[in-house]
């Protein structure tokens, strides 16, 4: 592990880091950039958390975040798998190792490592948190901290409302705005001009080219379609509140049918999906994806799954970073052209393309299961998922 640290560019961790530094040394988080012309983006709050990472010698910082990224990688992995398949507990081991190896492949989760990202931080305090028995007074918690450090999170609000987990969505809330506040009496100029001064919504201090292939949001889809900038001050808040309805009617739905897994993991895609500017390395909620979909896989009955899944299936192994190269090869690459044509775009927007081909995969999933519902004479009323405890899962 200290050796993936070495060979490491953490240059996200030294932001971090940088942010920390600022905190313990009393300087500015947001006058000017803190690294090597690269801004802090992050609330005061997560400034606050990156402050020991600061006051430790940076191999010991790289050294403790890839630790810490592979094991809460395994760990979203075990959780995952518990929850929907806790039967088979002699598989766990098995499973864990595979799809955790096979998502270091992949450029969210290698990129993820590689630049000392923390993506799958807040993806483990969010599946942490959620992927449990309803009845946990603390859940919402982690949904609190984690909107807390990166502003994201706060999709789960509205699904937790909608599903009628109100004393999660309030304890996810007050967690929130504990944030907030702590980081305005520890931090009063930064907190106000962060949340007061519109610095949480300014773009362009992620990257200056909106239309770049980095941007893996419909935003940038859109963008590269030709879209002006002018265009985008409409079609982007009408399409971004089209999707997020349609996706939280899905989650819903899925809930409500005892798919709260999957109602989950859409929101999670969502956010990353309709947030303004989105890198590869946003979309780690692919991997509870995967987990579900080897979960498929796995059923004996291969009836009751329909062949929509094959549509993110066959789009998922497409994001290992030697693939995506194609379509945006890397600046180091001398001489290398770009895959253009359909097969360029798909490989250009390609989480879109999965994060598309996967709302169609919940929506026929779940209409054929309703189908089978009433074919069987049952009734659709609201039905809940066992609960964790029983599971053996807290």
């Amino acid at each position: 592990m200290t050796a993936l640290a070495i060979r490491a560019n953490a240059i996200d961790l030294e932001v971090y880091r940088a942010g920390g530094r600022a905190v313990l040394d009393g300087g500015s988080l947001y006058d000017r950039p803190v690294w090597n012309a690269m801004h802090f983006t992050y609330t005061p709050w997560a400034a606050l958390l990156f402050a020991p990472l600061a006051a430790m010698p940076a191999i010991a910082a790289r050294t403790l975040l890839v630790l810490a990224n592979c094991a809460l990688l395994v760990f979203v992995v075990w959780r995952s798998w518990r929850w929907l398949d806790a039967s088979r507990r002699r598989r766990v081991p098995t499973v864990c190792l595979v799809i955790a190896s096979l998502s270091l492949l992949s450029e969210s989760v290698h990129a993820t490592v590689y630049v000392g990202q923390i993506n799958l931080v807040l993806l483990a305090l969010i599946i942490g948190d959620l992927v449990r028995d309803d009845r946990r007074r603390t859940m919402g918690v982690g949904v609190g901290i984690a909107a807390g450090i990166k502003l994201t999170p706060l999709i789960f609000l509205p699904y937790l409302l909608l599903t009628r987990r109100y004393r999660a969505a309030a304890v996810a809330t007050c967690t929130f705005l504990g944030t907030v506040l702590v980081g305005f009496v520890l931090l009063p100029r930064e907190a106000s001009r962060y949340w007061f001064g519109g610095l949480f919504a300014d773009t362009s201090r992620i990257y200056a080219n909106l239309t770049s292939t980095h941007n893996q949001s419909l935003r940038g889809m859109i963008l590269r379609l030709g879209v002006s900038n002018e265009g985008m001050a409409v079609v982007w808040p009408l399409l971004a509140l089209v999707v997020a309805a349609g996706v939280f009617a899905t989650a819903m739905w899925a809930s409500r049918r005892g798919e709260h897994f999957l109602g989950v993991v859409l929101c999670g895609m969502a956010s990353a999906a309709i947030s303004p500017w989105s890198w590869g390395h946003h979309w780690v909620w692919l991997v509870p994806l995967a987990v579900y979909l080897l979960h498929l896989a796995a059923r004996r009955d291969w009836s009751v799954v329909h062949p929509a899944w094959l549509g993110p299936a066959v789009l998922l192994p497409l994001t290992f970073p030697w693939v995506l190269a194609l379509a945006d090869p890397p600046d180091s690459a001398r001489g290398a052209v770009p895959l253009g044509g359909p097969i360029g775009f798909v490989l250009g927007n390609l989480y879109v393309f999965i994060f598309v081909a996967t709302v169609l995969a919940v929506v026929l999933h779940l209409r054929r299961h309703d189908q089978r519902a009433v074919g069987e004479g049952q009734y659709l009323h609201d039905i809940h998922p066992p609960s964790m405890a029983r599971r053996g899962v807290a």
